[in-house]
């Protein structure tokens, strides 16, 4: 049996479908991420690494979505909602579902 134990975190994930701005706040979550500097030939950059956990079998999480640590505002401007601006949010580059059993028990998000 799995022990989500630590799953105890709010976030609010952001989608920017065909009908406008989605809001959802999932409860029962883990949520951790860090900011990692980068640096390259073209200089440095911060990017944030992170991990969501959301238990359960259905996919409430998706590649492109942005999450937001705690429960976030109702309305926000989708072009300047960005990672880089906003403390706490990070913008779901996979989402994978994982099993135990062949049952789907847990999807996971992040950034890599």
């Amino acid at each position: 049996m799995v022990d989500y134990g630590l799953c105890g975190q709010k976030v609010t994930i952001y989608r920017m479908g065909e009908g406008g701005l989605q809001r959802q706040v999932a409860e029962g979550c883990f949520y951790a991420y860090e900011d990692i500097l980068i640096r390259g030939v073209a200089g440095e950059r911060l990017e944030r690494k992170f991990l969501l956990v959301m238990p359960g079998a259905e996919q409430r999480v998706f590649p492109g979505d942005r999450i937001y640590d705690g429960i976030g505002p109702e309305q926000v401007d989708w072009e300047q909602f960005l990672p880089a601006c906003v403390p706490g949010l990070s913008e779901a580059q996979y989402a994978r579902a994982y099993s135990l059993n062949g049952q789907i028990c847990h999807w996971e998000a992040g950034r890599k």
